[in-house]
């Protein structure tokens, strides 16, 4: 009799949880979505010769934050995200990419000696406290008319993923010429979650490009970094130089 009373009054509280569930993604679908005026930001021209498309990619931005340099809670409260447009001729959108955050800026950059440009993405993830938050900037190049977002295997687990790189108080990146090319070093310090509940460790990443890919190398010390000085040396990046 005990089980049976359980098992109607567990029955009877999951029903109330569903019902609850689907008035509240009720509610949520009914939730007004914010109005946008998307103006242009940036443009920067693509010639055929080089990117194999006469256009432009263009970042677009609302209305109410497009002169703004980075993002403040206080100053800035949009919920309307930027965009990046890959143009065509005529100014057609070939491609559009709804970024994640309501600042957003594209540069061109030289990361590969004797090609075209690539560009850097910075979508800037600020969050109004916390060491961790802050632009982050991937990087992409513009191939036979399409963006191809730029990609790196791991040395040691030999898994490729997008280039992803921050600015906080915490993490840090800059590029650093490597022959024709440019490698991206970034250093990063977190908690370690081991031993000592106060340790930290820095992680040294290093992007580098051989001639036919991106390779991701890395290493991680038991220390402590903020981004308050000077970046590090660029010997602490790995692969480490032999010593003679």
């Amino acid at each position: 009799m005990k089980i049976y009373f359980a098992r109607t009054c567990l029955l009877a509280l999951s029903t109330v949880l569903l019902l609850n569930t689907g008035e509240a993604n009720a509610a949520g679908g009914n939730e007004a979505q914010p109005k946008c005026d998307y103006v242009e930001y940036q443009r920067l021209p693509l010639t055929k010769k080089q990117y194999g498309i006469d256009g432009a990619l263009v970042v677009m931005r609302d209305r109410s934050i497009l002169t703004a340099e980075e993002y403040s809670f206080d100053d800035h409260e949009t919920s309307c995200n930027a965009r990046l447009y890959l143009e065509g001729s005529s100014n057609k959108r070939i491609e559009i990419h709804e970024l994640e955050r309501p600042i957003a800026r594209i540069n061109a950059v030289n990361l590969i000696g004797g090609r075209p440009k690539s560009f850097s993405l910075m979508v800037d993830y600020s969050a109004s406290s916390g060491s961790y938050s802050g632009p982050g900037t991937k990087f992409f190049n513009v191939v036979s008319g399409r963006i191809k977002w730029v990609q790196a295997k791991n040395e040691k687990t030999k898994i490729v993923e997008e280039i992803l790189v921050a600015q906080t108080l915490k993490t840090e990146w800059k590029l650093f010429p490597n022959g024709n090319n440019q490698d991206i070093l970034e250093i990063r310090c977190r908690p370690a979650f081991k031993g000592k509940s106060d340790a930290f460790e820095v992680t040294y990443n290093r992007y580098r490009y051989n001639g036919h890919d991106w390779i991701h190398y890395s290493r991680t010390v038991e220390d402590f970094w903020e981004n308050e000085g000077d970046f590090p040396e660029e010997s602490l990046f790995p692969p480490l130089r032999q010593k003679n």
